[in-house]
């Protein structure tokens, strides 16, 4: 982002007195001083660029994310139409983890079209023990819910976790990896909620054939 490169390129060479590293608007030009430049050359560190633009996205207000986002999202052909969710809230779930605006179409596909099912993640949690049972019953848990909404979809997966003497992670990481395709993603509760009821109930039986 342009605020991003203005901020990292003032601080190749130069820093103030307590090696401030995020700048907002303003800022940076009231607190120049040629006295912080260093005579060692700069280091460009593209791990750090990374981060820095991370922290100027998480500045972003929901909408102006979704308006820098839209080129990338458009670019990857992802159709906003096939979610019932906007798409402003869809793109708010992944601000907080976003630190390229390039990332954010692979983050958020699997709320428009059937997941792709990440191998390593079907081999370490879909194939763990209990699994096929897990899932099961999770599906029944979710087809009696009457509200599919994240309050009510997290009691339900915790109170099924409880009653059949499972950690929350040994229900919530299958659960995950069902839906999305991938072990790590957003809040899980708010994601199944946007997913939706019949979607959840039609990818649960998907991932049982990979069992």
């Amino acid at each position: 982002m342009p605020e991003t490169m203005k901020n990292y390129l003032a601080l190749l060479g130069w820093s103030t007195t307590d090696s401030q590293q995020i700048f907002k608007k303003g800022e940076l030009e009231e607190k120049f001083d040629l006295k912080g430049c260093q005579k060692s050359p700069a280091i460009f560190d593209p791990v750090k660029l990374a981060w820095m633009n991370g922290e100027y996205i998480r500045l972003l207000s929901r909408e102006d994310m979704l308006a820098f986002s839209m080129p990338f999202i458009k670019e990857s052909g992802l159709d906003p139409s096939a979610s019932k969710i906007p798409l402003l809230d869809i793109v708010a779930l992944e601000q907080e983890k976003c630190k390229l605006l390039a990332e954010l179409p692979g983050k958020i596909e699997f709320f428009f079209k059937d997941p792709v099912y990440n191998p390593e993640a079907v081999e370490k949690t879909l194939k763990a023990p209990e699994v096929t049972k897990i899932l099961n019953g999770i599906k029944e848990a979710y087809a009696a819910l009457a509200e599919f909404k994240e309050a009510p979809v997290e009691a339900a997966t915790r109170a099924f976790a409880k009653a059949n003497g499972y950690k929350a992670g040994q229900v919530f990481h299958p659960v995950r990896v069902a839906l999305s395709g991938r072990a790590e993603g957003p809040t899980l509760f708010r994601m199944i909620e946007y997913i939706g009821k019949e979607e959840s109930l039609k990818r649960i039986d998907k991932a049982l054939t990979f069992i």
